[in-house]
């Protein structure tokens, strides 16, 4: 397991216990710091090797369908749960919690695909 799979891991774990907190909590103010602790790190390690920096770039010879789907849906993550975080801003707090739900799902499959697109699937 390199660096980045276990950060990835870690800023999963982040999200989930805040959306933990958040749906025992109704959205309260620190469970969405630590869901956006967990969202902001997984956006960092990332985007930073695009950035140029070089220690957090992962050593992959090739990609694949799978792996370009889970970069994809990865985008697709972070914004649903931007749009969460728009709708708390509204008041609308069954459609966060639903969208929170989404997000969660959505990330474990984005980090599933990308697993297998490394780690099963032949790269080009």
């Amino acid at each position: 397991m390199t660096f980045n799979e276990i950060v990835y891991i870690i800023a999963y774990c982040l999200f989930l216990a805040g959306a933990a907190k958040s749906f025992r909590d109704n959205g309260s103010a620190m469970a969405v710091r630590i869901m956006s602790a967990g969202v902001a790190l997984d956006f960092l390690v990332s985007m930073l090797p695009v950035a140029g920096v070089a220690s957090l770039k992962m050593d992959v010879k090739g990609s694949n369908g799978a792996i370009v789907a889970a970069i994809v849906f990865g985008f697709a993550v972070w914004m649903i749960f931007v749009a969460a975080l728009l709708v708390r801003r509204a008041g609308r707090m069954k459609a966060f919690h639903v969208l929170i739900g989404v997000t969660e799902i959505a990330w474990f499959i984005d980090f599933i695909t990308f697993l297998y697109g490394i780690y099963k699937f032949p790269l080009k």
